[in-house]
């Protein structure tokens, strides 16, 4: 993982902190299984210093989420993140997305988005810097 103070970048992820929100941009990713989820949560964790953070999760450039993975960032995965503003474009992933809230029911507050500027301001309220 490549990190400065500013950001880190991983091969599957791109991540920054502004204004108290975690900004976590995924890369072009066909397939997210277990492996690539538990790599990407201890990337974080890392980064993050074991701080939790509401976070903003920019899913557009993933294709496919694996049941394992949606399972494990709905619980384990779900550590650190304050809450889950889920930004995504993609049908597929709006589905695969809602389903996730409603099946898996991950453990802190989760909604999707499909405009930034929305999912920001809904994760304003979960932010302790304010």
């Amino acid at each position: 993982m490549k990190k400065n103070k500013a950001s880190a970048e991983t091969p599957y992820v791109r991540m920054f902190i502004e204004s108290g929100i975690l900004h976590f941009y995924y890369k072009k990713i066909d397939n997210l299984d277990l492996g690539v989820a538990q790599l990407c949560v201890k990337d974080r964790m890392e980064y993050t210093d074991f701080q939790d953070y509401p976070c903003l999760i920019d899913a557009i450039s993933i294709k496919h989420f694996t049941k394992e993975a949606r399972d494990y960032f709905a619980n384990e995965g779900n550590e650190g993140i304050i809450a889950s503003a889920i930004l995504t474009s993609s049908t597929t992933i709006k589905m695969m997305a809602n389903f996730y809230i409603m099946v898996n029911k991950p453990q802190n507050p989760t909604r999707m988005f499909t405009d930034k500027t929305s999912a920001l301001e809904w994760l304003e309220q979960f932010n302790k810097q304010k």
